[in-house]
């Protein structure tokens, strides 16, 4: 009988049988004392005994993993059996166990039995497939963009937490720490990249930002603000917002990109319609209005609205859309349909915008009718 059964066995149970001491009463106080000490003495090798795998638990495990791997066709290293629990305990069992997926449809629970006590149990079962991973050559910096080159394939058969499994995922990708070789690849290892600008030079405010002027650079986008983030189309013919530093990366709010708009060449005072006559394309640097106007057919048939200086950037607020017919004007009235169309001429008694209907005045009859204005000193007839 192992001690520690022996020294409980001793405390709590009676002697029997003819050969057995009988216990004096006057020494019972003295035996108990003896036992106190020796429990305190051998704790310390009964507790590392517990902790250790028992025979039974081994021999028990070993069977487990080898018919768990036979069943699924796996290595016996990818099989675990959960019975590692020291409150688990394993009778002996004089032939080898018996072992049975209990459920037809998981072979996650397993159900062992010892057929000579006819005892039984369940546990936990888990079966690490082997996938294909990859691990690192040569030691890497934080920073670095690893490549297929730098990677080599590796079988793994233990479960990995997010195991990169497809070279694609490198794509656009950097480390976010250093790795040492033999390491494997998982995704805690890359971050998405973003495109940067540095300049190699000095430059002045107003000075022209040229590719000469650029060193084009990737970084992890944790490492980048919003505004370093931006297209590089932006930099073409770009100024300086300020003065900038060699080594600087650059962001949006140190370029003036450069557009082109509509302009002012005179100034416009309300009413006036724009026209080529005053007004231009020109190029502007800088953030623009939203309404900004960036072409000259935004102007056709439009007139201000307020003074407008000359060399004033126009917007689409300083602007309302042109009367094509004035008081007073004479207009030419279309009335009727297909080929039975009648043109004659009248006065509109009050200004229009097309589409917009008024009143006009036939001068030889003085019949006033109404029309929708068609175009300049055009109308239809309703």
């Amino acid at each position: 009988m192992p001690p520690k059964r022996q020294t409980f066995a001793d405390i709590h149970c009676r002697s029997v049988g003819i050969a057995s001491p009988r216990h004096v009463a006057h020494t019972r106080a003295m035996s108990n004392l003896i036992f106190l000490i020796l429990g305190v003495l051998l704790s310390p090798f009964i507790g590392a005994q517990d902790q250790a795998l028992s025979v039974n638990k081994q021999l028990f495990i070993e069977q487990a993993e080898r018919w768990v791997a036979d069943q699924a066709e796996v290595n016996q290293e990818q099989v675990a059996i959960a019975a590692m629990d020291r409150r688990f305990k394993i009778p002996d069992c004089a032939n080898s166990f018996v072992f049975t997926f209990p459920y037809a449809s998981s072979n996650q629970t397993l159900r062992a039995q010892c057929v000579d006590s006819g005892w039984q149990a369940f546990v936990g079962v888990s079966i690490h497939r082997e996938i294909t991973g990859y691990a690192f050559i040569y030691d890497m910096n934080e920073g670095d963009s690893p490549t297929q080159n730098d990677l080599r394939p590796i079988v793994v058969s233990r479960p990995a937490k997010d195991l990169i499994q497809s070279l694609q995922a490198l794509e656009n990708q950097s480390l976010t720490s250093a790795v040492t070789a033999g390491e494997i690849l998982n995704r805690r290892h890359l971050v998405e990249n973003a495109t940067v600008f540095e300049l190699r030079r000095d430059i002045l405010s107003e000075e022209v930002i040229t590719s000469e002027d650029i060193i084009t650079l990737t970084r992890g986008l944790p490492t980048t603000s919003s505004r370093q983030r931006f297209p590089a189309r932006l930099l073409d013919d770009a100024v300086a917002a300020r003065d900038l530093s060699a080594g600087q990366i650059l962001s949006r709010s140190d370029l003036r990109v450069k557009h082109s708009v509509v302009t002012t060449t005179a100034t416009l005072t309300r009413g006036q319609r724009l026209g080529a006559e005053n007004t231009q394309m020109r190029t502007y640097y800088g953030k623009l209005p939203k309404d900004a106007l960036l072409s000259m057919a935004e102007i056709t048939q439009m007139e201000a609205i307020r003074t407008i200086r000359a060399g004033q950037l126009l917007r689409a607020s300083d602007l309302k859309a042109a009367d094509l017919i004035k008081k007073g004007d004479s207009v030419k009235l279309v009335v009727g349909n297909g080929m039975l169309k009648i043109t004659v001429t009248v006065i509109a008694l009050e200004g229009g915008r097309r589409d917009q209907q008024i009143n006009l005045l036939n001068p030889e009859s003085g019949e006033r009718v109404r029309g929708v204005v068609s175009g300049p000193g055009q109308a239809k007839g309703l």
